[in-house]
């Protein structure tokens, strides 16, 4: 995608792969080790790496956007991927340790409840006799009494604190908001990385009820039959789903979902697949001593939160030249929505993208440095360039008709297919004989060859009249093979 002259310089280069040299210390390790085990696509590694990461840190700081506004570091992502692409394993590079940690604490606050019950079951025994007691005496008598009801009822046990923090698994918007409300959960995160029922269920149906968490906002339940409530907790949305789904869900609710602006908040990608180019290699194990303890570092200090020893949330703010570098970033977005412009008919993915900036470079931070000090103008320049690789893909996505973005999915399916049966070198004239049905007239099907092969997704060959297409352009060429591809 060309940008136009006057921003050049300014938005970072178009890059072919998602960059995932944007960590430091232990998740940077942890990414490398996903990547080397899993060979799957970078997207979805570092999707993986940055979830994990707003998860961990959404209830302990807020960010203190240059313009002053103050949001959650909370992000979404939408991962879109074949079956085979290792978004399971992925998945569990991130998740395992801060799931183990999840059921322990489960487990601890179980028995604290229990024990907590006992002992109330016993005082509330005891305040019975008490009231007993009192009714029994005259004046002077029943002073005493009184006294000894006072001092008990100060003797009450405290309810231990509620579960800080929670992974939700398809929940619907109704579900999670009772959760949070019952559980006085403050922080949760919503994973699925199988995720068609979030695509094809009530998940979907009350999107604005996730722009909200996104943002931050406090949401009031009103029930008829119940009291209504009042809640604020932090969500991240960490999901991934098949193309066939994906393009379920755009073709029949699409436009209401960007209407909403629900896919303007997310950070959506279509990677490339990495299949056929994976060698099989012995898989070491996963586990990572340096990993668990970041992660039991942030999690701790979410228990201190949840049991009140963590003070206020603290506030991450930008230094000076990331400020003004932040600035005329946001500004050079707003000038790119006009007609002819980079985001030309994606002015609310636009809209937010300044905002999704300045989440990811505090994520960056937290992981890099913890959680003092101020964002730096390095970790804003990588938060920048990632982000702006989903854009990319955003505008991939979306900013052709609908006609066109179905289209090109459908062919992308279809290819990824192929690469799966290890086919790379296939006649265009093939394409059109045996790929989808929509893409039968050769134009229509060119165009979106042509789309492809600007992303970097495939290689086009002539060999006299016969164009042949090549599903793996970065491996190096084999002319046995395109030419045998060309009889």
């Amino acid at each position: 995608m060309m940008l136009p002259s006057v921003n050049r310089g300014v938005f970072p280069p178009v890059l072919d792969d998602c960059p995932v040299d944007l960590f430091q210390g232990a998740l940077n390790d942890r990414v490398y080790q996903a990547g080397m085990a899993t060979k799957a696509p970078r997207a979805l590694v570092v999707q993986g790496a940055l979830s994990a990461m707003s998860y961990m840190v959404q209830n302990l700081v807020d960010v203190e956007k240059p313009n002053g506004e103050i949001v959650p570091p909370v992000v979404f992502f939408i991962g879109v991927a074949e079956s085979g692409e290792r978004k399971t394993a992925i998945e569990k590079f991130f998740f395992d340790r801060i799931e183990e940690r999840e059921l322990e604490i489960e487990v601890e606050r179980e028995a604290l409840m229990t024990e907590y019950e006992v002992e109330l079951s016993v005082w509330k025994e005891r305040k019975r006799r008490l009231i007993k007691e009192c009714s029994k005496f005259d004046a002077e008598e029943n002073e005493e009494a009184v006294k000894k009801l006072y001092d008990h009822e100060k003797s009450k046990p405290a309810c231990p604190s509620l579960l800080p923090f929670k992974t939700l698994s398809d929940a619907t918007p109704e579900a999670a908001l009772s959760y949070f409300y019952k559980n006085g959960v403050k922080s949760a995160i919503l994973r699925s990385s199988e995720g068609e029922h979030f695509f094809t269920g009530r998940a979907s149906q009350k999107l604005s009820v996730w722009n909200s968490l996104w943002s931050g906002d406090s949401i009031r339940v009103d029930r008829k039959t119940t009291e209504s409530f009042v809640i604020q907790p932090r969500l991240t949305m960490y999901v991934q789903v098949q193309p066939s789904v994906m393009r379920r869900f755009v073709s029949q609710k699409g436009e209401s979902a960007r209407g909403i602006g629900f896919f303007a908040r997310t950070m959506i990608c279509f990677p490339a697949s990495t299949q056929g180019t994976r060698p099989v290699e012995a898989i070491s194990d996963s586990s990572s001593e340096v990993y668990n303890d970041f992660v039991d570092y942030y999690l701790d200090r979410n228990v201190d939160a949840s049991e009140g020893r963590g003070g206020e949330r603290k506030k991450i703010a930008f230094s000076l030249s990331a400020k003004e570098r932040w600035f005329v970033i946001a500004n050079a977005i707003e000038r790119e929505i006009f007609p002819g412009g980079t985001f030309e008919k994606c002015g609310d993915h636009a809209s937010k993208l300044a905002d999704n900036i300045a989440r990811v470079a505090v994520l960056l931070h937290c992981a890099d440095s913890g959680l003092e000090g101020e964002v730096s103008l390095d970790e804003l320049e990588r938060a920048i360039m990632v982000c702006f690789w989903f854009s990319d893909q955003f505008v991939r996505l979306f900013k052709s008709s609908s006609e066109e973005q179905e289209d090109y999915m459908a062919l992308q399916a279809w290819m990824n297919d192929k690469r799966n049966q290890n086919v790379r070198y296939i006649q265009k004239n093939h394409i059109r004989q045996y790929g989808p049905n929509r893409l039968r007239k050769s134009s229509k099907l060119g165009l979106i060859l042509d789309m492809m092969m600007n992303n970097g997704e495939i290689g086009r060959e002539f060999f006299g009249k016969k164009e042949i297409v090549d599903l793996f352009p970065n491996w190096p060429r084999n002319d046995l093979w395109l030419c045998n591809s060309a009889r």
